[in-house]
């Protein structure tokens, strides 16, 4: 019979080492748990990762990079949130297939070739080595998972479900990242567009009607009164440009500054909330992701108390954020969440009536999640609202302009060819 050598944590959290026997791996697995051990790796003794190869260097050569050895130069640097999501979605899959996580973790940490995901999975390999959990392990970096993230796999572990609590946080982080990236994809198109129409307009001003106006200054002849503001606005472009430009940096430098103060983030975030179309943006955002957190808290076996003091760390707009502490001091009183909530006029009245129907009918988790589709959708077609608005006002714009210096031009032309025949 086949013999595994193990590496295993007690119940008072002490490295165990040995072997067992076993017809495969998955059995000795069971056995380590029915001595109340939790495996940290578990491999079949004498086993070898060498077979019978070739002579040929194509049979040997690894094509998908994994083996050659050598590192990219260029290679970059992703944000904290796609690594902490790609650690957690390779984990899930691992643990699903039936490894243990110290198996797992430490598999991850040999296989990986990105040197983020690599110290990343490293170092939980050997906080987990010294007896942490895996929520504790997490914890090497907290500006990488948030507290919401650990306190789920706390729970998941806690209450033995793990794997389900895994793939609920991989949800909801997909879900979140793909939300900003559409927010971010509808905004671009926009924002490409607005910046070509100025430049265009810039160039026009800038360069192309100056040599019209030395053209027709050698020609002779009045030019009319639209060609005369067009040259005008272009000399005071050129002359006074350059310091509107510093002037918005040093502006946009200031507001940042400013931002940082308490009275500079209460009112930009007022301002933000009641900006048209932004602010129903940013409310609706708002709405999603205050929603969908805390029906996968609520959903993975967390308390209400500590649901709601996670959301409300999440919860960036400061004004959104004292509404949510408020309802959330009430619910802790003993006020129906609902109620709390339309207190404070947190959420509008259609959410609050499937609130209502949620918590009456003991189905609040179900009733978090319809109010999270409904905004979702509602959210989208907002932003398609914005990305519609930002594009026509641009191409107007630009539309308009490019018109008046045609225009200009066309009867710049038609005097020159008056005076002449003059």
């Amino acid at each position: 019979m086949p013999r595994f050598a193990y590496k295993a944590l007690d119940s008072s959290g002490k490295s165990v080492n040995g072997e067992l026997e076993a017809t495969d791996r998955k059995r000795a697995l069971q056995q380590l748990s029915g001595q109340r051990l939790r495996p940290l790796s578990v491999h079949s003794v004498g086993e070898s990762g060498s077979g019978e190869g070739g002579d040929s260097e194509a049979e040997t050569r690894d094509f998908f990079g994994g083996g050659s050895g050598k590192k990219s130069r260029f290679r970059l640097k992703r944000s904290k949130s796609a690594v902490a999501l790609e650690f957690l979605k390779r984990l899930l899959v691992l643990l699903s297939s039936g490894m243990s996580l110290g198996d797992a973790v430490s598999l991850l940490s040999r296989r990986l070739t990105d040197p983020q995901m690599q110290g990343l999975c490293h170092e939980i390999w050997k906080r987990l080595s010294e007896g942490h959990t895996l929520a504790g392990a997490m914890r090497v970096g907290p500006d990488l998972f948030s507290a919401s993230t650990i306190h789920l796999v706390e729970a998941g572990e806690a209450s033995g479900n793990l794997i389900p609590v895994l793939e609920r946080i991989v949800a909801y982080l997909e879900e979140t990242r793909e939300v900003r990236k559409r927010l971010i994809s509808n905004l671009t198109y926009p924002a490409f567009v607005l910046s070509t129409a100025v430049a265009v307009v810039i160039i026009l001003l800038t360069f192309l009607l100056p040599r019209i106006q030395e053209m027709l200054d050698q020609l002779g002849g009045d030019l009319p009164l639209i060609t005369r503001i067009l040259i005008t606005s272009s000399e005071a472009t050129a002359t006074y440009g350059p310091f509107v430009l510093i002037a918005a940096v040093l502006g946009v430098f200031a507001l940042r500054r400013w931002r940082k103060t308490e009275t500079g983030q209460r009112k930009t975030d007022l301002a933000l909330l009641r900006t048209p179309l932004i602010g129903r943006i940013y409310l609706y955002s708002n709405i999603y992701g205050t929603t969908n957190l805390m029906g996968t808290l609520l959903g993975s076996g967390v308390n209400t108390t500590e649901t709601l003091r996670l959301v409300e760390r999440t919860i960036n707009n400061v004004i959104l954020r004292a509404k949510f502490a408020v309802a959330r001091r009430q619910i802790q009183e003993g006020v129906s969440m609902a109620t709390a909530i339309q207190r404070v006029h947190y959420m509008p009245d259609l959410a609050m009536d499937i609130l209502t129907v949620g918590e009456n009918t003991g189905n609040i988790v179900n009733s978090l999640q319809d109010i999270n589709r409904i905004y979702r959708e509602e959210l989208t077609k907002s932003l398609n609202l914005l990305t519609t608005a930002t594009v026509a006002v641009a191409l107007g714009g630009a539309i308009l302009l490019v018109a008046i210096i045609a225009v200009s031009v066309v009867f710049s032309v038609l005097s020159v060819g008056q005076s002449l025949q003059l």
